[in-house]
């Protein structure tokens, strides 16, 4: 047994990590359903929310997002009472039971002409301050959150406030006190929420006068600055020139947000046909440009029409968001204790954006034995899988301190970031491939068994006998061609050095090993005559 611990390392050191298995998948035409992506469906209550209408969402309508215009009408001059923070509660626990996220935006009403549109300032502060431990409780199934507060709808255009610039204001007449402002409501809202969570607004034109108008850098993406979660939305897509005033320079706003959006939540709704424009071809060449996530399924029914009519809704309903797929891997066949494990994804983004709030992968590992996981952190950040090109992404991974030898499957995981819905399978990415899904827990299998060994192994004075062993890997038996093999002892070791005790049919100058009732794994075959020993790496594969 010392002998065979000794040869085992020097293999496993020599060789061993470099034999390696290269797996293709099948890219999926389905449509799936993914966290924080896709057409969604718009909610617009403060009474409870209906628990089976939300679960119905997700289970047979592939929404994973809401859309949730929680209005505050009733305090238009008053402090938000305590039922309506505890209503605000509840939907949000009812959203996670369903397994959906919310895009939330608070509004004064929907009524341009009303006589009041919206709250002071100084009331929408204190509203945001008390709507603020709600938020932060409940962040994990808010996927973004709208700026809202001021104007009709919460749009930043029809206010009653001429402190944020009055009824119907035009830009240009804005001045640096309206502003400020604005940028007061807007700071208060970031602080409102956890740092790992974005605010869109609606105009790009406001975001440059609020902030800079150079678009940001791939350095300053996802750095957490307020620049940085200030992210950007579009409540008329396609519906003119300039979609109902969402643009002031297209030319040059263009550019700033094709930029700024490879960074940042993009979505929103359409609200009138305009054909061409409104059409399949610029609605899917814009979508792609701006890095769109998700989009409106009720409004406008005319232009989702149109789509439908064109054929390229279920293209949008596939694209919107990120589209990951796997094209290969390659991994080990076996890794000693104490080794990195290095892995190789080929990875394809096919959609118009990628995650915009964090999201880790991991490499899971689990024991075929005991069944218990071991979950690999990566270092590479699935918010840069950007389309369309292939990804390659090589690493040398740290195995756990706590991994036991053994054989064990490996998946990828990509689950939500936050805690409470880290084990939620619902939560969890699934992969556009075919048969690498599991619904039960989240991962994506990578169809490939790896094989740990024990770490401390190696041995001396072996002699290379002229023998071949094929196939391998070995399924149900094992040839073994020496000549004179009938003088050989032959010993069976698995990858714990414990001796296997395998059929052997014994021919001239050859031996046939039944291996049809190993386990999947790597395995050690010795030969020994007097001082000469041999000893040879063997894979069993059904």
């Amino acid at each position: 047994m010392k002998n065979f611990i000794t040869l085992l390392g020097v293999l496993l050191c020599v060789y061993g990590s470099a034999q390696t298995t290269t797996v293709t998948y099948t890219t999926s035409s389905a449509v799936i359903s993914n966290p924080e992506r896709g057409f969604y469906k718009h909610t617009s209550s403060n009474s409870n929310m209906d628990q089976t209408t939300l679960t119905n969402y997700r289970l047979n309508n592939n929404i994973t997002l809401i859309y949730h215009e929680v209005r505050l009408d009733a305090f238009l001059n008053s402090p938000v009472s305590s039922a309506f923070l505890t209503t605000l509660q509840n939907n949000f626990n009812k959203m996670r039971n369903a397994g959906i996220k919310c895009i939330l935006r608070f509004s004064y009403g929907s009524d341009q002409d009303a006589a009041q549109l919206d709250a002071t300032k100084a009331l929408m502060l204190s509203h945001i301050q008390q709507v603020t431990p709600v938020l932060q409780a409940n962040y994990d199934v808010i996927a973004v959150m709208q700026a809202g507060f001021i104007g009709t709808w919460g749009e930043w255009y029809y206010t009653s406030q001429s402190e944020f610039g009055g009824w119907g204001y035009n830009e240009t007449d804005l001045t640096t006190a309206n502003y400020n402002n604005r940028r007061d409501i807007l700071n208060a809202i970031l602080a409102a929420l956890p740092s790992s969570r974005q605010v869109q607004i609606r105009y790009p034109a406001m975001k440059q006068h609020l902030f800079t108008n150079s678009a940001l850098t791939t350095a300053q993406g996802f750095s957490g600055t307020n620049a940085a979660r200030t992210a950007h939305h579009n409540d008329c897509f396609l519906a003119s020139a300039t979609d109902y005033g969402t643009y002031e320079n297209a030319a040059q706003e263009y550019p700033y947000l094709a930029q700024e959006t490879k960074f940042l939540a993009m979505g929103g709704e359409t609200c009138k046909v305009n054909e061409p424009r409104s059409a399949c071809g610029t609605a899917l060449a814009e979508m792609s440009q701006f890095h769109w996530s998700f989009l409106n399924l009720d409004y406008h029914e005319g232009v989702i029409g149109g789509f439908e009519d064109d054929g390229c809704f279920t293209d949008i309903q596939k694209k919107l968001g990120y589209r990951f797929s796997l094209t290969s891997g390659t991994f080990p066949q076996a890794v000693a204790l104490g080794t990195p494990l290095t892995v190789t994804l080929k990875v394809k983004n096919s959609g118009f954006s990628t995650p915009y709030n964090e999201r880790k992968a991991y490499i899971v590992l689990k024991n075929l034995t005991t069944n218990q996981v071991y979950p690999i952190q990566m270092a590479t950040d699935p918010r840069t899988w950007m389309g369309p090109n292939e990804l390659t992404i090589t690493e040398n991974l740290t195995l756990p301190a706590n991994l036991t030898a053994g054989n064990y499957k490996m998946y990828l995981s990509l689950p939500d970031s936050a805690p409470a819905l880290a084990t939620k399978p619902e939560y969890a990415i699934r992969l556009a491939n075919d048969n690498v899904w599991e619904s039960i827990t989240g991962y994506n299998t990578l169809n490939h068994t790896l094989s740990v060994t024990s770490g401390a192994l190696a041995v001396t004075d072996q002699a290379k006998l002229d023998m071949t062993i094929f196939p391998v890997p070995a399924s149900s038996e094992l040839n073994i061609v020496l000549e004179s093999i009938g003088d050989y002892k032959i010993t069976f070791f698995n990858n714990l050095g414990q001796v296997v005790n395998v059929p052997l049919t014994n021919q001239t100058d050859k031996v046939i090993v039944n291996t049809s009732n190993l386990s999947d794994g790597l395995y050690f075959v010795e030969l020994s005559k007097g001082s000469v020993k041999d000893t040879r790496k063997i894979i069993v594969r059904h």
